[in-house]
């Protein structure tokens, strides 16, 4: 086999002949991997590639038989090309017997309408915020995002603690105004 193998590298008639010889492990493997009928011819191709692979690769002063090194070779290619081909379904294909789809099998948590209203009314808010006098949209975004409170503002910005509530205040309106108006 170790001469064949040698002479396969270079002709194509010597290659046919050794594929030939692994036809019965090919459609062995296939059997025992491959569970869709129409998936067969594709493992039986993948088969032959690793026999190809096998021969370019084969070292002939190794003590592994080349049999040997194919039929490893072989099985692992069709096991991994049967884990590829796994089953897949449609998400619109009805499932059980009142015709319910995978839709409204697998439950889901993500409300994607509600999320949808959540990103345009954060769109709102900031347009809104940005429609606000400088003073008012720093307190707003002082307080609110950076979670500073009225009194650090009121020393940062060195006023009395009241200009800053009325600010805060009058800001939250004009908010409010702008939100109602969209």
């Amino acid at each position: 086999m170790k001469d064949l193998v040698i002479k396969a590298r270079y002709d194509g008639a010597a290659k046919e002949k050794i594929l030939k010889s692994f036809e019965p492990l090919l459609k062995k493997c296939c059997s025992l991997y491959v569970k869709n009928s129409s998936d067969f011819d594709d493992a039986i191709q993948e088969g032959r590639i690793a026999i190809l692979k096998c021969i370019k690769n084969y070292d002939e002063d190794s003590n592994v038989p080349f049999e040997a090194y194919v039929k490893r070779a072989v099985l692992n290619s069709i096991r991994e090309y049967a884990r590829k081909i796994k089953e897949y379904i449609s998400l619109d294909e009805d499932l059980t017997e009142d015709g319910d789809d995978l839709y409204e099998i697998i439950p889901s948590e993500v409300d994607i309408e509600n999320e949808r209203i959540k990103r345009e009314d954060i769109k709102r808010l900031y347009n809104a915020i940005n429609n606000l006098s400088p003073k008012q949209r720093e307190v707003i975004l002082e307080h609110f995002f950076n979670g500073k409170s009225m009194v650090e503002i009121a020393n940062n910005r060195r006023c009395h603690y009241m200009a800053v509530v009325r600010l805060k205040d009058r800001a939250i309106e004009k908010l409010k105004r702008e939100f109602n108006k969209a």
